[in-house]
Parts: C-alpha cells; sequence; structure tokens
C-alpha cells in the first residue's frame, strides 16, 4: 500500500495514534520545535481581517483569506493552548502534586446485596402413583430428614392387590411375556421396583404396599396424615436438599455487562461468619427491574456444613478482570457541565486544561480512554485551585477552545473561532477524503483503524461547536466514514466518497479555502453526475470511473472587499473583524 500525504499526516502515524488510544496529530520535529520556540517566548499571532485565528508562527497566514499574521498585542495575548504560569513557591504552597499517566493494570469491584434461597435443582416432590389409604407414615413433621431409599409410608389398595395376584399367576407359569408384561402393569399403577422385587422373591401379595423415598434431603413441605385417602398425583410431601444454596444478587443496570457465568464471587454472611467465603455466578437473569434498574445474578454456594439458611442477607463483592489501561489517579479527574477534564502539568510552572474520556474506575484509578498518552503528567492534588485560577482568568473556560468569540447557527463558516490546532483536527477528514480517492485509484482495501482518529476528533469538534454551521458539515462526514469502515473499497467506498465530500463542500468553499489551495490540493467534480473529489496536484484521476472531470476553482475570500479597504484606509490589526 502506497504512502498517503495527508496535510504531513501519513498513514502510518494515524494508525500508530489509533493504537495507542490517543487522537493525536502529528507533527514534524521541525514544527515541534518552531512551536516550542514560540511558546516559550510567549508571543503569538492573528489574523488582522479574521482575530478569532491565533498562531504561533510568525511566518504563518491564514488559512481563510491568505493575508499575513500579525503579533497579537496588549489583553488579547493570552495563552494559546490556556495555560497558566504559577511561580514555584505559590506550586508549594498550593499543594499541588502531578502524577502520571500510565498503563496500570486494575480490576474493578462491584458491590451489591443479595439474599439466600434454596436450590431448586435439590428439590423433590413426592406424589402418590396409587389410590388407597396411607398407613404407617414414618414422616411426621417438616423438618425431618430423610435419606435416598427409606420407607416414607405403606398404602392400603385394593386395586393393587389384584395386580399383584395376577402377576404371582405369571410367575407360577413362567411364561416370560407374560410376566414382563404384568410387571410393567404394576409400575404404571405406581409400585415402585423395590416392591416389586420383593414382591418376585416371597411370592406373597402385600397387603400394604411400601412406597420408598427416590430422593433425600429435609422435608420442607409434608401435605397428608396418616389415614389420608389419596389418589394418583396427590402431593405427599416436598424434600429439599441444602447442600448447595443460592444467593440471588442484585446489580446495577449498568454494571451487568461485566457479568459473565463461571466468574467467582466474594462473599459475606453477617449471621453466618463461618459460612464459605466465596461462590460462583450460575446464571444471569435476562430481564431489568423497572424501578430499581437492577438485574439478578444467581449464585451457587456450597452449604454441605449447613451454616447458610434460606432468607439470610449476603454482602457481594465481584471483582472484575485485571486487563492493563491506561489511567491516572481518580482524585485527577474534574467534572462539571463541560465533562470530565484534568489538568496538565506542562512544565516551568505552567498548567493547562485538557477533555478527556473516561472507563472504569477502581482502586483509586480511572481509565483514559481518550485524551491522554502514556507518560504525560496531571494534577493530583491542588488541581480544584488551579482551575478556579485559570477560570477566572478565562485560561481554560472552554478547555482547549480557541479564544471566546461568539458563535451561532448563523455565523459563516470562515467566521468560526478555529485555531491552529483545530484546524489541523478538521484536516483530519480531508485526509480521509485523500486517503479514499488513493485507495480507489489505486485499487486496494482501507484500513479501517484508520479511520478511528478522525471519527474521534469529530466527537470532540461536535463538542465545541456545538449550535454552529460546522456540526452540519462533521455529522454526515462522520457518519460517510463509519460506513467506509465496513465498505472499504469498490463501488460502495466510492459512495462513501461522495457523500463524505457532500458533507465537506461547504467548509472545503466557505471555511479556509485558502489553506487547502495553499496546501496544493486541487478540488475536482465529475462533469457528468457531479460528484466531488479531492487530490494532490493534477492531472485529475476520476475514483468514479472514466468518466471527464472539470476543476473547482477556490474562492477568493478576499473578492469585493479590496475598494472598500482601500476606502476605508488601513486596517487594525486589533480592531475585530470588519
Amino acid at each position: 500500500m502506497k504512502k498517503t500525504l495527508l496535510f504531513g499526516v501519513s498513514t502510518l502515524s494515524i494508525l500508530l495514534s489509533a493504537c495507542n488510544g490517543e487522537l493525536a496529530l502529528p507533527t514534524s520535529q521541525t514544527a515541534m520545535a518552531q512551536v516550542e520556540s514560540q511558546v516559550e517566548q510567549g508571543q503569538q499571532y492573528t489574523c488582522p481581517m479574521h482575530p478569532h485565528y491565533i498562531s504561533t508562527d510568525p511566518d504563518g497566514t491564514c488559512p481563510i483569506c491568505g493575508m499575513d499574521l500579525v503579533p497579537v498585542t496588549g489583553d488579547s495575548a493570552q495563552s494559546g493552548d490556556g495555560s497558566v504560569v504559577v511561580a514555584p513557591e505559590m506550586i508549594q504552597t498550593m499543594g499541588i502534586r502531578v502524577a502520571v499517566a500510565e498503563l496500570a493494570s486494575f480490576g474493578q469491584t462491584v458491590r451489591a446485596f443479595g439474599t439466600v434461597e434454596s436450590n431448586e435443582r435439590l428439590e423433590a416432590v413426592s406424589a402418590s402413583r396409587l389410590e388407597g389409604w396411607i398407613e404407617n407414615l414414618t414422616v411426621r413433621a417438616e423438618g425431618d430428614t430423610v435419606r435416598p431409599g427409606a420407607l416414607l409410608y405403606r398404602v392400603y389398595s385394593p386395586e393393587l392387590i389384584a395386580a399383584q395376584k395376577d402377576y404371582i399367576a405369571s410367575l407360577s407359569i413362567g411364561n416370560e411375556n407374560r410376566i414382563s408384561a404384568v410387571r410393567q402393569r404394576l409400575r404404571s399403577i405406581g409400585m415402585q421396583n423395590a416392591a416389586i422385587n420383593r414382591l418376585t422373591e416371597t411370592r406373597q401379595v402385600l397387603e400394604r404396599v411400601p412406597v420408598y423415598a427416590e430422593a433425600g434431603g429435609t422435608v420442607d413441605k409434608l401435605q397428608v396424615r396418616e389415614g389420608d385417602y389419596v389418589k394418583p398425583g396427590t402431593p405427599i410431601l416436598q424434600l429439599q436438599s441444602y447442600a448447595d444454596v443460592w444467593v440471588i444478587a442484585s446489580i446495577p443496570e449498568q454494571d451487568l455487562p461485566f457479568m459473565d457465568t463461571g466468574m467467582s464471587v466474594s462473599l459475606s454472611f453477617p449471621s453466618a461468619p463461618n459460612a464459605p467465603a466465596t461462590g460462583r455466578v450460575d446464571y444471569i437473569y435476562p430481564t431489568i427491574n423497572s424501578q430499581t434498574r437492577t438485574g439478578d445474578v444467581r449464585i451457587e454456594i456450597d452449604n454441605s456444613q449447613g451454616y447458610l439458611r434460606p432468607g439470610a442477607y449476603a454482602d457481594i463483592r465481584f471483582d472484575l478482570g485485571g486487563e492493563t489501561r491506561l489511567s491516572v489517579p481518580t482524585e485527577a479527574i474534574l467534572r462539571d457541565s463541560r465533562g470530565a477534564h484534568v489538568i496538565m502539568a506542562l512544565g516551568d510552572g505552567r498548567f493547562a486544561g485538557r477533555a478527556v474520556r473516561t472507563g472504569v474506575s477502581a482502586n483509586g484509578r480511572t481509565e483514559i480512554l481518550s485524551g491522554l498518552v502514556p507518560g504525560e503528567q496531571v494534577v493530583a492534588s491542588g488541581q480544584f485551585m488551579l482551575d478556579s485560577e485559570v477560570n477566572l482568568r478565562e485560561g481554560f473556560s472552554k478547555l482547549q477552545a480557541p479564544p471566546a468569540f461568539a458563535a451561532g447557527p448563523d455565523t459563516p463558516l470562515s467566521q468560526l473561532p478555529v485555531d491552529a490546532t483545530t484546524l489541523a483536527e478538521i484536516d483530519h477528514f480531508t485526509d480521509m477524503a485523500l486517503y479514499f480517492h488513493e485507495a480507489l485509484t489505486d485499487k486496494y482495501k482501507i484500513d479501517p483503524y484508520f479511520l478511528d482518529p478522525a471519527l474521534g476528533l469529530g466527537e470532540n469538534l461536535r463538542t465545541r461547536f456545538a449550535d454552529t454551521k460546522l456540526v452540519s458539515v462533521l455529522e454526515p462526514a462522520e457518519a460517510a466514514l463509519r460506513q467506509a469502515k465496513v465498505a472499504r473499497e469498490g463501488e460502495a467506498l466510492a459512495s462513501n466518497l461522495s457523500d463524505l465530500m457532500i458533507a465537506l463542500e461547504p467548509w472545503l468553499l466557505e471555511g479556509a479555502p485558502v489553506h487547502y489551495e495553499t496546501a496544493g490540493i486541487v478540488l475536482y467534480r465529475e462533469t457528468e453526475t457531479g460528484r466531488l473529489w479531492v487530490q494532490e496536484g493534477s492531472p485529475a484521476r476520476n475514483p468514479y470511473g472514466d468518466g471527464a472531470a472539470e476543476t473547482v476553482e477556490w474562492p477568493d475570500p478576499m473578492a469585493g472587499i479590496e475598494s472598500g479597504d482601500a476606502e476605508r484606509g488601513p486596517i487594525d490589526p486589533h480592531a475585530g473583524h470588519r
């Protein structure tokens, strides 16, 4: 696969950024050195016609109109990265402590409560198979213990007496077929094999037919008494074994996806301190309680010692996986109406805010899904005072957003508060259009992981530019990228490229046309269908087929205002947009 030049961002560097779990725009060493030099000097530059555009490049030009940048002076010389500088003695006084974002292995702990219940698998019900009167009932009350094979009661049944005589007669004749048939009849009317075997040996009619326990356990329900008349199907008693019991735990809805059958569970029983301290998840119920927003999880526990009784309270702890995650101390995370963010320690007493996306929290650490890379330092103590300080100075009230500028649904794309960093983030979507063009013309599949940085940046940009025209550009562009992750090649990818270009066209032609023209990007339109694409330089290479194409000229943002400027005289770079 070819190396694709995407505004200086190679496909390899995009892939590396995605694999590292960050959405960072790679920059060259020269550019990084230049930015660091400008930051040290503290000088920033802006466009006289578009004062919301801020850059640290003294030789740069405005990406919107192409004018040379001029130094920012006076009150407008705020730190472009939203950072503040704190004296060393104040750092100590404020108790500021930093921590490193690092890959750490920690698990999430979920606490829950539950109650002990009997194991339904160990429940046995004895029902009458005979019609007659119960005699010699050996089980007298609930709670009696019954062993497998023990005598439960005897039944006097005239019907069974006749069947026994027929069986004894068949034994005397010795006809195996008849013996088998009569034996089957005895079983069908409820005589157990143990009683039939005894009848075979003694060849004496059992006037009171014995009934033996087929399973053991404790009598949970006794539904007959001595002398009762029963029919086939009449419940006699219910046996329950408590060798194993269940604990039914109520788990918050958001934690249910982390549960799995077979998972080991830690338990504590206030009423039975000597009970087993571990159990195993046996079943996860498929429904959610609409009132408590919890789901039930069934835990199986060995109770061979008999410490646990149904109805007892259980305190439960689930220790979820200890996989390695990028994380910071939980106390470093600040949350407010803007979402989760951290205070970055930039060195030399400089601090700045950064938005982050968080994951699971456990053992004093919180997972960072995006916004940080391993090795970066965040403030773990004293960050509240820093946050208050920078908010008073409007340092990061927008968390690395561009300088304050009134923008709304009617603000033109060219007047949105876009600085150099934000422009580079938006460029990721144009990068993807260039990438799709190359994949289609060179006939190779795109790598879906290459699209993740742009999709991640799109979510952040939509939050920062909510209720502006940029959202109507980003949303369909993101939709086209998601579809392209599935399509990957051929006609489907060509359709995704067309949708992506429809979304980007307003930004390319109205937002920052000079920026793309200066970068050597050419905008083409297929003559017959009107579908657009961008590529580096010429001649045109149509990604949609062999159709003819025409160049779409980049508009001149300065057209129509030169004469007016001549009448008004020189432009005051600090007077704001005219």
